[in-house]
């Protein structure tokens, strides 16, 4: 009886202990299973190398021999043809300042008279009107964020115009008429006292910039062809000339210019004459330009100088000279995988398990670049070279590929413990 009394005490501590250490052994494997994981997105990564760049344009320089109040009528970086006005000469300050009204108040008169004819418009579109409306404000913002003022006033008068157009087909009366007599008496006020003593014109066409850096003789595009690494060494170790007080800037000549670095031969191993490469002027990359390989010269001791062609110009092209730019060698473009959660599953296969709902599955890796804490992924596609007729089986072994593949937005397991393909949890 007493032996009976005593397993009736012990089965429910025994069971009191079993439940404990089942506790334990699920809060242990939930918590092996604690898991990290990244949202897999498509990135361009760049592989380059340093150099530094020597740019070479042909440049005209401009002088002003006259004496008087000089104001600049071209705008920096536009192309102009040869015999366009560069900038004017007046005798005195408030002829000049006139001037420089007039052209505003013309500008604003040319505007105000939009907004009038728009009056007789019918049927305007009004999304579209809207989407143009919200493209200046942000071309606006984005002025006064850069600072770059040159198109602000072009800019604030063309959104006055869309807001009167919207104004008017919402039937809401707008009256410029008072506007256009006060704009019109200010021009008749000074366009007497407004006249130019002298035009400054371009010799040649070309793109006009408004400074000058003092190299603007040290090499030019004559010089191409007979181009040296002596002769480059040379260019960046140049003194610039003193920049006399009568310059009023310069004509960039022709349609191409160019740019000669000297780098390792084995960097470059790959290119060849007429290949297109990228080139990088700054450290954002906001300065990358595609251009085509002019020559490629051996200079000895493993090195080679290397020039390159381009016809693109713009404001921050044009006064590039000396630069510690960047050669892209080469793009891809694919799958990031953080190099954390890349396995080896049990087959030998190089890959990364993805979490869908409660479901782990393995997914493979096509490798194409790879960096110390990341991978670059390629994903396989159908073509329509597998869409062919006759091509059913190569399409669907492409298919089962691309299942078993990783994929964009796949939720990727960066870290966690005794994963297995068809787990549950």
């Amino acid at each position: 009886m007493k032996f009976k009394e005593n397993i009736s005490k012990i089965i429910p501590v025994f069971a009191i202990v079993i439940v404990i250490i089942f506790a334990i052994t699920e809060i242990y494997s939930l918590s092996s299973r604690t898991m990290v994981t990244q949202i897999t997105h498509e990135q361009t990564v760049l592989e380059t190398v340093d150099a530094q760049m020597y740019v070479i344009k042909d440049e005209f320089i401009l002088s002003n021999n006259a004496s008087g109040v000089t104001v600049p009528v071209a705008v920096n970086s536009e192309r102009v043809s040869r015999g366009s006005a560069i900038a004017a000469v007046f005798s005195d300050e408030t002829s000049a300042e006139n001037y420089s009204n007039l052209q505003n108040l013309n500008e604003k008169l040319l505007s105000y008279k939009k907004i009038d004819n728009t009056l007789r418009l019918a049927d305007v579109d009004l999304k579209k009107l809207n989407s143009e409306i919200d493209n200046v404000f942000v071309s606006i913002l984005d002025s006064a964020y850069s600072n770059n003022f040159s198109d602000l006033t072009e800019n604030k008068m063309t959104f006055s115009e869309k807001l009167s157009r919207k104004q008017i087909s919402l039937n809401k009366t707008v009256d410029v008429s008072s506007q256009i007599s006060k704009v019109e008496s200010e021009i008749s006020a000074i366009k007497s006292n407004a006249t130019p003593s002298q035009i400054i014109t371009a010799e040649t066409a070309g793109y006009y910039v408004d400074h000058l850096d003092g190299f603007e003789n040290v090499l030019s595009v004559k010089d191409i062809d007979s181009l040296t690494a002596d002769k480059i060494n040379s260019a960046f170790n140049a003194t610039p000339s003193k920049i006399s007080d009568n310059s009023i800037g310069k004509i960039i000549d022709g349609y191409n210019w160019y740019t000669a670095c000297i780098v390792n031969s084995a960097d470059i191993s790959d290119f060849d004459v007429g290949d297109t490469v990228k080139l990088i002027f700054d450290d954002t990359g906001e300065n990358t330009v595609k251009t085509k390989i002019y020559s490629i010269k051996s200079t000895g001791e493993n090195q080679s100088l290397i020039i390159f062609r381009c016809n693109l110009m713009n404001e921050n092209l044009s006064g590039l000279r000396m630069v510690s730019g960047k050669i892209v060698l080469q793009e891809h473009t694919g799958l990031k995988v953080s190099r954390d959660a890349i396995r080896v599953n049990e087959d030998g296969e190089e890959g990364v398990y993805v979490r869908r709902g409660e479901l782990i599955t393995f997914r493979r890796l096509n490798i194409i670049y790879s960096e110390e804490s990341f991978v670059i992924a390629s994903a396989p596609v159908i073509t329509a070279e597998d869409n062919k007729e006759g091509n059913e089986e190569k399409k669907a072994l492409k298919e089962e590929i691309i299942k078993n593949h990783i994929k964009l937005y796949d939720e990727i397991i960066v870290s966690g413990k005794d994963l297995s393909d068809g787990m549950v949890i």
